[in-house]
């Protein structure tokens, strides 16, 4: 055997056509404008911008938001939540409070010009739901039902007639809503014990769902770190809350350990999903703690789902006005975020949605400044995976590939510097001797006709000779679309506002063929009729 070989990796990839997961959908790909930092205030809204429309919204942002196609937004929050009262983010803007101070990342004030009306309006551009987040933190669940019959009550009822007041007889029609952000934490007001939360989830939902009772609420997990934080919250509301929510950040400053990611997240999955395996054994009475803490069982109509509504990579910036948390990523970071979003996909069955964290210079895949814009690196990772898995069912694969070791934190433990990153017996820290070199994941088209493969290749340094083997599909064509992440320099290319297509997608049609070779550290997207 020549060098040349010696220095090439194989795998081989079965995909079954017969074994259907779960369903794609819009709500697997959202965005998420929070009021913090310069996401909305100074990012999609930035009336002294000249790139601004006469509405204050950036023209450019907006089209850079459309072409990623969210199928919701989630706003105000994430933590910005617990200092706004819905209350101050609708009506006439002049009669709003002008800002409000949001102390915990750097106490730096954010206006209220951008409220629920200029949300709702901007979804409505972007083919999009508005996903509320409620203030469970300062607010009373009865604030929480006011809410609800502000936006979507038809009846003579005090706060419809605000909205009318307000210039809106028409219902807005908002039908998904969280509970609170990571209220169990104490870097923003109003923490609570799950006990505590639970009692007010209850309450709220009920009087919520007495309003409009089409609408789905989801409330806070708090996952691998504390499950029975997830327990106590699940085992009090289910038959009430419709979906769990998760949040996780991920990532390291090295290749390797980058790429172990998923591997971090796959577990806070199976972690929630058991959460909600034991939940739904408490209707049935199975479970040792159903009588014993909760008496009477309730009814249970489906299994509550899985809401990932803050997710993406975070391990360098800090926060700080005025530029706070302004991750500025590379192309490694992009393959990651598609190994990410390959474990979502994975588990379509239990999640009923899931945003990326943030939409706009906030940890985002779009950055501006008063003149520019630019699409980072992870912008062009996520619109290749949702372009791709777009509509369709999930199918069942399995790469047998080289493996490699790397490490990764158990879950989001903050900022990992270069020198943090060298010592390996942090007890944050797991490590793996087997990360896959190949991380794939197989869909086909709701009309059955095509299949897409996505194909994460890990090895940083040499190519990978895939070979595809089809059970319950055939080749139905003699060419395949390619697309694939393309870059301009190394492993840590970023685009910058100055040189913004560094990291760009190329897309190419070739023979249609089951063996192809993957290039090292690569984004591939295969699409062929079957």
């Amino acid at each position: 055997m020549d060098s040349h070989m010696k220095n090439r990796h194989h795998a081989e990839l079965v995909v079954m056509g017969n074994q259907r997961r779960g369903t794609l959908g819009d709500r697997l790909y959202g965005q998420f404008i929070e009021l913090t930092g310069r996401c909305v205030n100074g990012g999609i809204f930035d009336p002294g911008s000249p790139r601004a429309r006469p509405d204050g919204v950036r023209a450019d942002v907006l089209e850079a938001l459309k072409e990623q196609r969210p199928g919701f937004v989630r706003y105000p929050g994430g933590c910005a939540t617990a200092y706004f009262k819905w209350q101050d983010l609708v009506g006439p803007v002049a009669e709003r409070p002008r800002a409000r101070l949001f102390r915990g990342h750097g106490g730096q004030a954010q206006s209220t010009a951008f409220g629920i009306p200029e949300a709702w309006s901007l979804c409505r551009e972007l083919g999009a739901e508005l996903y509320l987040c409620v203030n469970a933190n300062t607010q009373s669940p009865e604030d929480a039902a006011n809410l609800v019959e502000y936006l979507n009550s038809t009846q003579p009822t005090p706060y419809a007639d605000l909205r009318r007041t307000h210039g809106r007889e028409e219902p807005y029609g908002v039908k998904l809503f969280g509970l609170g952000n990571e209220i169990y934490g104490d870097w923003q007001p109003g923490q609570k014990t799950a006990a505590q939360y639970a009692d007010w989830c209850a309450e709220a939902i009920r009087q919520m769902k007495a309003v409009d009772p089409s609408i789905r609420i989801s409330v806070n997990g708090l996952g691998r770190p504390d499950p029975e934080w997830d327990r106590t919250v699940m085992f009090r509301l289910v038959g009430l809350a419709d979906m769990l929510s998760m949040h996780n950040y991920f990532g390291r400053p090295c290749f390797e350990d980058l790429m172990a990611a998923s591997r971090v997240c796959e577990k806070h999955f199976r972690s929630a999903e058991q959460i909600l395996d034991e939940a739904m054994d408490i209707p049935l009475g199975t479970h040792s703690r159903a009588h014993r803490e909760l008496g009477g069982l309730p009814a249970v109509q489906r299994r509550p789902g899985l809401a990932f509504d803050e997710w993406n990579l975070w391990y360098r910036s800090r926060h700080g006005a005025p530029r706070d948390v302004e991750e500025v990523y590379h192309y490694a970071d992009a393959l990651a975020l598609a190994s990410l979003m390959h474990v979502i996909l994975r588990h379509a069955d239990s999640v009923d949605l899931a945003n990326v964290s943030l939409a706009v210079n906030t940890l985002a895949p779009i950055m501006t400044d008063g003149e520019r814009m630019v699409r980072q690196t992870t912008w062009y990772a996520h619109k290749l995976i949702r372009d791709t898995h777009d509509r369709g069912r999930v199918l069942e694969s399995l790469a047998d590939a080289p493996v490699f070791k790397a490490k990764h934190e158990r879950f989001f433990c903050g900022i990992v510097d270069v020198e943090k990153a060298k010592d390996e017996t942090l007890p944050t820290l797991e490590h793996f001797d087997d990360i896959p070199a190949l991380d794939a994941l197989a869909s086909v088209s709701a009309d059955g006709r095509t299949l897409r493969l996505s194909l994460v290749q890990k090895l940083p340094d040499r190519p990978l000779d895939v070979a595809l083997d089809l059970h319950g599909l055939a080749p139905a064509g003699d060419t395949m679309t390619v697309r694939r992440l393309a870059r301009d320099g190394d492993l840590w290319v970023e685009n910058t506002l100055d040189q913004p297509n560094r990291v760009r997608i190329e897309t190419t049609t070739e023979p249609l063929t089951t063996r192809f070779t993957l290039p090292p550290a690569s984004l591939t997207v295969l699409e062929m009729p079957v």
